[in-house]
């Protein structure tokens, strides 16, 4: 619920401004069709339209008051949203499909706050009106993002933090298996011991990596030395992930082989989060970098 207390507390004019100010139709369409989940104290979620009313009747009188008195701090938190879906992730891109299917609908859930760094983790899903109404269960999971309001950009853009998220979301992962697995023991010595040391790989080539690599990412300020160093430092983390990523597609493929259905799903939507990373470095800093290098700036 802090989190709830801290958007009460903020006021707009004292934060950045969004950065984007030109949209495409299908950002434009996201834009206009944000549905938002905030934490209530009992556990549940309140979800609130577009238009910032309740879903149904159990939201809290703290979440009606933040509605009441400070609207346009949730109208700011979608604007900037919508900016890191652009410029600081590649959930958009790569769901770009199923939101244009579901005429860019999305449903952002705040997931987690870091009250010391004032950092919020929201789930992202897609699903069609119809859905959200009468087959909520139904919707898409698409990604995952951080972001802070009150700092234009996080440092790294964000990758140290989406890099350690591996690490809580395998441990989530592990404790679905429970109960939904058949034959538990098949994995035990196999994956299960494989895909945790190759996240502790990743997280330390990360933790190695961000020493070296610039907390912001102005490449337009680097001179081609500085850029190849760069490039070099990134790819180093990307070629982890695509070792990691390589392990869990094939757990996917085993379980799906051997019908394990009930767990297969949540590895599945692991490897989403996991392949969103690869594509961010891929084309928001690679291609970049590999332009600005041979093309200049």
């Amino acid at each position: 619920m802090a989190v709830v207390q801290y958007l009460a507390g903020l006021r707009k004019e004292d934060l950045p401004p969004p950065r984007c100010v030109h949209f495409d139709n299908l950002q434009d369409k996201i834009r206009r069709n944000i549905y938002l989940e905030l934490p209530m104290t009992d556990g549940g979620l309140c979800l609130l339209s577009p238009a910032l009313q309740p879903a149904d009747n159990n939201c809290e009188a703290r979440i009606q008051k933040l509605i009441e008195d400070n609207s346009g701090i949730l109208l700011y938190l979608r604007e900037r949203l919508v900016e890191n879906l652009i410029l600081d992730s590649a959930v958009l891109e790569r769901s770009s499909y199923f939101l244009s299917q579901n005429n860019g609908l999305l449903l952002a859930r705040l997931k987690y706050f870091n009250e010391l760094e004032k950092v919020m983790e929201l789930k992202l899903y897609t699903a069609s009106l119809k859905d959200i109404n009468l087959h909520y269960s139904d919707k898409i999971y698409i990604g995952r993002c951080f972001m802070s309001l009150e700092r234009r950009e996080l440092p790294y853009k964000g990758l140290n933090l989406y890099v350690l998220s591996l690490m809580d979301q395998y441990e989530v992962l592990k404790t679905k298996s429970v109960g939904r697995l058949d034959h538990p023991e098949k994995y035990e010595k196999t994956y299960f011991q494989e895909i945790p040391e190759l996240i502790q790989e990743v997280v330390s080539e990360v933790i190695r990596a961000i020493d070296t690599i610039p907390t912001k990412f102005r490449p337009t300020r680097w001179d081609v030395a500085e850029m190849i160093r760069v490039k070099a430092a990134y790819r180093s983390i990307l070629h982890l992930l695509l070792e990691l990523a390589e392990e869990v597609v094939e757990f996917e493929s085993v379980l799906n082989f051997n019908d394990e259905d009930k767990f297969a799903r949540y590895v599945t939507k692991f490897k989403k989060d996991l392949k969103n990373i690869i594509f961010f470095i891929n084309f928001n800093i690679l291609s970049e970098l590999t332009h600005r290098i041979n093309v200049g700036k």
